[in-house]
């Protein structure tokens, strides 16, 4: 009887111990994506002595090329500029855009009108890819800064010509890209999150 009495007890505290198991369990929020975690933002200060592989490069581009369009109307082209002398051609009309003074590499996407569909969606399709970029990039250990061009005329006036785009391309955004130097301040991934700015199904107040 004894040993009956004593197997009940381990078999219940053994249940117990596996029902809080699981209660704690299921209240741990999902982890994120290490990729999103471990974004880095770097204005300025990039290293100019480490490059980027084509690897790498070609990595970036296609992370890009995986994200939905408007309509699938995959009208955005994607410029690598490496060159030094056109990435400074690019900043006219930026006063933000110091980036470009030592990044490695700057990917411009740009919207091309003559193939688009839905027009008023080709800005949604730019940031969509530029999210996917963001986060390959930060999963190849790389620090990156995003730069608005697009709708200020001046700055997509520079990078029309400084690319020699055709007069049917809108270039919307661009994204520089390199490792930090070594003394380089990045600004690393911020968990931005507040439930205040949540609402589900109707709006809910502050």
């Amino acid at each position: 009887m004894r040993k009956r009495a004593k197997r009940r007890m381990l078999l219940l505290a053994a249940g117990i111990v596996l029902l809080a198991a699981l209660g704690s369990a299921a209240e741990q929020e999902t982890p994120l994506l290490p990729a999103l975690v471990n974004r880095t933002t770097l204005h300025s200060r990039y290293d100019t002595e480490r490059g980027i592989s084509e690897n790498q490069i070609s990595a970036l581009l296609r992370a890009g090329f995986t994200m939905p369009t408007g309509g699938g109307q995959r009208s955005l082209d994607f410029f690598v500029v490496t060159n030094r002398e056109t990435m400074h051609a690019m900043q006219g009309g930026n006063p933000y855009s110091q980036a470009l003074n030592t990044a490695t590499c700057v990917i411009v996407i740009a919207a091309d009108n003559g193939r688009a569909y839905y027009g008023e969606l080709q800005e949604m399709d730019a940031g969509l890819a530029a999210g996917a970029v963001l986060a390959e990039a930060a999963e190849l250990g790389l620090t990156t800064c995003v730069l608005s061009i697009a709708p200020q005329q001046e700055r997509m006036t520079s990078v029309r010509a400084a690319l020699q785009m055709p007069g049917s391309y809108t270039p919307v955004l661009m994204i520089a890209v390199g490792y930090p130097a070594e003394d380089a301040l990045s600004s690393a991934s911020v968990d931005g999150w507040n439930e205040g700015q949540v609402h589900y199904n109707v709006y809910q107040g502050k």
